[in-house]
């Protein structure tokens, strides 16, 4: 159920893995800016192309825009899967490409992730054989563990001889927020590699989420393909406006990150101190074992002002917890030192 706006407002929001600071003032410049041009249809959707493909050492036809990650996770079910060749997920992970393909009637092969909650590549690599597309979120979101770039592109590269139809989705929507030394970017890779497509979003880092910005990086037949299914690739004025403007401020999104490191790390000793375990996150939220079930924590702290993500299956004593800022955090971790210190 959609809670009233007022309602919302209210609430410390850590459920979405959103940023929690609002866009900054170059971005605000922008947009604003941008609105006298609103009688127009964009153009300047390629400037962002442009800029995307010099950020990532690639050109400009490996680059497509778009309303969000989200729209080109729906766009490569009818791109690349069929009744014929599945589609390959780990489980849990986040959702829009399963829930495309089973809206479709499509077959969909997924993957529990390992005990360490990372996911599986080696039983991910043997589902694959024979497979449309393979969703590969990294980090993973709900767990927002990592695995290491070297791992990633050994199946890449046994997938190429071993399952010549199959494309790799690769999701680095959390890509920013990674410290691991053993994780890079696949974009350049992706340019020369029409099995793989890498996707970007400016909704987590750059703080757009409610201007729906995304991108996806791959060679250029792969982007043709994916284009086809997609209803178009033009964006708002508004929204492409904002996300140059946000390439170009490095200094507050380094800032942000920054902050976000300082606030995972002490979140995770906030839980570890009281005893309950958390994944080793890479991303802009964190897994704890609540040693409870996750619903119950969660209505037990919105009713107490604070939101925390919804139940994922494959883990039924975990919630995923996304970092606010350092004022909201302290407010958060006292409700859920409350609401843990009662039996579950």
């Amino acid at each position: 159920m959609r809670m009233d706006p007022a309602e919302l407002a209210k609430m410390i929001r850590l459920d979405s893995n959103e940023n929690p600071n609002p866009p900054g003032p170059a971005v605000i410049k922008a947009v604003t800016e941008a609105l006298a041009r609103g009688h127009r249809y964009p153009l300047n959707f390629i400037d962002l192309r442009e800029k995307l493909a010099k950020l990532h050492g690639v050109a400009r036809e490996n680059v497509a825009v778009g309303a969000g990650s989200g729209e080109f996770l729906k766009a490569a079910i009818p791109a690349f899967v069929d009744p014929k060749r599945a589609l390959v997920a780990p489980l849990p992970t986040f959702e829009t490409c399963t829930s495309a393909a089973r809206a479709r009637g499509l077959p969909v092969r997924e993957i529990p992730v390992d005990a360490s909650l990372r996911l599986d590549v080696a039983a991910m690599e043997e589902a694959a054989l024979g497979a449309g597309l393979v969703y590969f979120s990294n980090p993973n979101n709900p767990t927002g563990t990592i695995v290491p770039t070297r791992e990633v592109e050994g199946m890449l590269d046994r997938l190429a001889s071993r399952s010549l139809d199959t494309v790799v989705l690769l999701d680095e929507a959390y890509a920013h927020f990674v410290e691991s030394q053993d994780y890079s970017s696949l974009a350049a890779r992706a340019a020369k590699d029409p099995r793989l497509l890498v996707l970007r979003t400016f909704s987590k880092a750059f703080g757009l989420a409610g201007l729906r910005v995304g991108y996806a990086i791959g060679h250029k037949d792969t982007i043709a393909r994916i284009k086809l299914a997609m209803s178009t690739d033009f964006l708002s004025v508004t929204s492409v406006a904002a996300a140059i403007a946000a390439l170009e401020d490095q200094g507050l999104l380094e800032g942000q990150v920054r902050s976000n490191h300082l606030t995972r790390a002490s979140t995770t000793k906030f839980f570890n101190d009281l005893g309950f375990a958390v994944a080793p996150s890479e991303g802009n939220f964190i897994l704890a074992d609540v040693q409870r079930k996750p619903d119950g924590f969660q209505a037990a702290c919105k009713a107490q002002g604070v939101l925390v993500g919804r139940p994922f299956p494959g883990l039924p004593t975990h919630s995923r917890i996304t970092m606010g800022t350092a004022a909201e955090m302290e407010r958060a971790t006292a409700v859920f030192k409350a609401v843990l210190s009662k039996p579950a």
